[in-house]
């Protein structure tokens, strides 16, 4: 009982002291933030890439749009990627595509998303999108999984903020944060020249 006891009672101390954070995010324009714990000033800070090429990239990126760690996106490869009904995006150039990519993805550039590239309708078509006027029609649309780099890549976020301002449903939209740099830390392979 003694251990669950210092548990709880850490719990509580952690719980009970004044944990302020005076900025909340680590951006392109605050590279450090500072917070208090039991009166001793902590600081967080970003090394190496800076942002805007490499921010870190919330867990949530959109209401409605699912995140999945590396076993969700096993299972979305085994079922709706096998059964037909889903697709495994990598949106990062196709020089990095090709190098490796997570097996069974396919490369749609986060450009190719962008309400200023002529051909998005017939992506948009490509994926399941009927009637692409004024109501566009997503029931026969893909289930997707969208990834890039890893969690300072804000190409995944970008591809799937264009994809909801073009209506397709956050029901349908799926984000793997981690992207391909979790996936092989976990020591999970890629497939190169898909």
């Amino acid at each position: 009982m003694v251990p669950v006891f210092r548990a709880v009672a850490l719990t509580v101390a952690l719980l009970g002291s004044p944990l302020a954070a005076q900025s909340a995010a680590i951006t392109d324009t605050a590279t450090t933030f500072s917070f208090t714990m039991n009166g001793t000033e902590m600081t967080v800070s970003r090394r190496g890439a800076s942002c805007p090429t490499s921010c870190v990239q919330p867990m949530q990126i959109a209401p409605g749009v699912a995140t999945l760690a590396e076993l969700e996106v096993i299972a979305f490869l085994q079922d709706a990627v096998s059964d037909g009904t889903g697709l495994l995006v990598d949106v990062r150039m196709p020089g990095t595509f090709s190098s490796g990519s997570l097996p069974g993805a396919v490369n749609v550039p986060v450009a190719t998303f962008q309400p200023s590239n002529p051909y998005r309708n017939d992506l948009l078509s490509a994926l399941g999108v009927t009637n692409l006027g004024a109501s566009p029609g997503f029931s026969n649309a893909f289930s997707l999984v969208i990834f890039a780099g890893g969690a300072d890549d804000q190409n995944a976020a970008d591809a799937i903020k264009s994809l909801l301002d073009a209506g397709y449903p956050a029901s349908k939209i799926r984000y793997y944060r981690g992207g391909a740099s979790s996936w092989t830390t976990l020591g999970l392979n890629l497939s190169v020249g898909q």
